[in-house]
């Protein structure tokens, strides 16, 4: 069984919706993938999913395909894809290979490719599409090891641009999220987040 096909059957044992699941740590859409074995969680996300499931972290683990940091060759074509600006084919085949989407680099060129791709999206008015691709690389920089505020601003940027146009809800949350990335990067930029003497 999947790890997906597990959280899944943990999430329908207990009766519960995936909007009940997820709370305000991920997207209800970013369990979809999760599920259907598109997206794979990082040991974060897996253990916020445990605790919601009241599962111990530990019985999804067992012959789950997490991230090890390791650097698999699938990403050579994503990386490949993503130098040639070819967003859209990046996003398919991080998706497509498990290994190479769920590490850390995978997270990274998740998050990258998925914020250009949600602006392309965005400028072509396709709104329900960059709504999607901008949620899913918030998830991938809030949860990867190379998470960017300032990569947060600007998908917060596009995220609520497009809530906006759908005349969807959620998109004073994602100006909040915004002036907050704007207030980590002052910090970032002042050096607040440095330890002292350095």
């Amino acid at each position: 069984m999947t790890l997906g096909q597990k959280i899944k059957d943990a999430r329908l044992a207990r009766g519960m919706t995936q909007k009940e699941v997820v709370g305000d740590f991920i997207t209800r859409n970013m369990l979809s993938k999760i599920e259907n074995d598109s997206a794979t969680p990082s040991v974060r996300t897996l253990e916020r999913l445990a605790a919601a499931l009241e599962l111990p972290t530990c019985y999804f683990l067992d012959e789950a395909g997490l991230s090890d940091g390791s650097s698999p060759d699938g990403l050579n074509e994503a990386r490949a894809a993503y130098r040639a600006g070819l967003w859209q084919r990046c996003l398919q085949l991080l998706d497509a290979d498990s290994a190479a989407g769920s590490t850390d680099e995978g997270y990274l060129l998740h998050a990258l490719a998925g914020t250009q791709a949600a602006r392309q999206a965005l400028a072509a008015g396709k709104f329900a599409a960059a709504r999607e691709l901008a949620e899913a690389a918030q998830y991938y920089n809030q949860e990867g090891m190379y998470s960017s505020p300032l990569l947060a601003a600007e998908l917060t940027l596009t995220l609520g641009a497009a809530l906006q146009r759908l005349a969807a809800d959620g998109w004073q949350e994602q100006r909040a999220a915004l002036l907050q990335s704007m207030e980590e990067l002052d910090a970032a930029f002042h050096g607040k987040d440095r330890p002292s003497g350095a």
